[in-house]
């Protein structure tokens, strides 16, 4: 969740995610061709802040110089046994209880588990390395990799476009190599709004760097059978000082736009839309999924929830100032209040975890396992609707706290090495080996 920029320890219970620290070592220079403007991009910036995230002015179409003329990619030969080769291009379908779940190819429920990076302009990049991402399938037992792409932040991808090109591709080729999901995630955390211009409207050039990119990656991966999109990292009210962002107003229209521009080019791929809160409230969706200009609900489509299990317990952020979040997280997720006729989250939407933690939501203080543990057991299907949660662990990285999977960030020591692992890191190196 909000991982990478701490706003402060009194805030820690309301962000849902890791701090960064320091760029690290093989961090990606910010003193290039794309970044030459960045101060005067930065003043400009200011300047667009002023106006109201749903009065943004954008160049519509959607292209640049970065994304025009884009050539799909061939399909792709996925190696045997590989879970890709296994389960093929997945579809949100019912299951045994009618529950709309993440499936295979053939209609079957099927769970992803996997690691997401740091953010890629500080320490992720580091990490990912073609021999990583393979050791990741081969020892780990990933089946799902998280690209996370911060925008607005320093050396983000507003002011770094060679992500796209020079790292997304090869991340591309190397989990297609090795036969895993790639969840490709638009960092939504600072700004909180997806709407804001630091995502709608380039502050040198006035594009849509969103619409741009969604527009680019959905026609550059159309025949990959391994791609999955997230729209909107973490929706939260963190835009001009507040208030939260809302769903029906402003996180509904953006990914329906978003979804618009994917479907034109894949027109069956799954998208994951984030929630309000920072994508810690999906019942706020119930009863208003995202549609298409017929008001036809878009299929293939799946909803977040974050948590990390030392704050979203039971109880713990009820007093904090704008939180919609009942005081027991775990009952409202997987069992609801068949009392009052209520069910849970589980039974009525297609959820996906894609991104979550053993600790607080700072990714600091303690390790509980213990509370992680009921999360686990939830997203194994213990809930009202017998639905499996797929996730991706936060993160693989040294970076961001105690909830870091790695002691340091390197791309020559096998994670495997018991000493790279932190507490948690063997913890979810468990976990996805099926184990406690």
């Amino acid at each position: 969740m909000a991982k990478k920029l701490f706003f402060g320890m009194l805030l820690s219970m309301a962000l849902f995610g890791c701090v960064h620290n320091k760029p690290a070592e093989g961090t990606i220079d910010n003193t290039g061709a794309d970044a030459k403007a960045d101060s005067i991009a930065r003043a400009k910036a200011d300047s667009l802040k002023a106006d109201s995230a749903m009065n943004y002015v954008v160049k519509k179409g959607y292209i640049d110089s970065l994304s025009s003329n884009v050539e799909a990619l061939p399909a792709y030969e996925y190696p045997a046994g590989s879970p890709v080769a296994k389960w093929g291009k997945l579809k949100v379908a019912p299951n045994a209880k009618g529950v709309r779940c993440m499936c295979d190819a053939n209609g079957n429920p099927v769970q992803l588990k996997g690691m997401s990076t740091h953010g890629l302009q500080w320490a992720g990049v580091a990490n990912v390395t073609a021999r990583n991402i393979k050791a990741l399938r081969n020892e780990w037992n990933c089946s799902v990799f998280r690209y996370a792409l911060y925008v607005d932040e320093e050396g983000g991808y507003a002011y770094n476009p060679q992500f796209r090109n020079e790292i997304l591709e090869k991340v591309v080729k190397w989990t297609a190599e090795n036969g895993i999901y790639l969840l490709i995630d638009w960092h939504v955390h600072k700004p909180g709004n997806p709407n804001a211009p630091q995502y709608r409207c380039h502050p040198t050039n006035g594009r849509d760097l969103a619409g741009d990119f969604f527009t680019y990656c959905s026609r550059r991966y159309a025949n990959m059978k391994h791609i999955i999109y997230e729209v909107c990292n973490e929706p939260n009210w963190h835009y001009e000082g507040g208030p939260g962002v809302d769903w029906t107003t402003q996180i509904k229209p953006y990914c329906e736009e978003m979804l618009e521009i994917i479907r034109s080019n894949d027109k069956d791929v799954i998208v994951v839309c984030g929630t309000p809160w920072w994508s810690s409230c999906p019942e706020l969706v119930l009863g208003n999924e995202v549609a298409d200009k017929n008001g036809k609900p878009y299929e293939n489509v799946m909803y977040t929830f974050h948590f990390y299990s030392a704050t979203h317990n039971d109880g713990r952020l009820a007093d904090q100032p704008g939180n919609h979040r009942p005081d027991n997280f775990f009952k409202k997720m997987a069992e609801g209040d068949p009392e009052k006729g209520e069910k849970s989250v589980l039974e009525l939407l297609p959820i996906f975890v894609t991104e979550w933690g053993t600790t607080e939501a700072s990714g600091w203080h303690e390790f509980r396992p213990d509370l992680t543990d009921i999360w686990m057991d939830i997203m194994d299907g213990g809930n009202t609707g017998n639905q499996l949660v797929s996730w991706c662990n936060w993160s693989f990285s040294a970076e961001g706290g105690v909830c870091g999977a790695l002691n340091w960030n390197t791309g020559k020591i096998s994670p495997m090495d018991p000493e790279i692992l932190t507490e948690s890191g063997k913890y979810v190196f468990k976990r996805l080996h099926g184990k406690k």
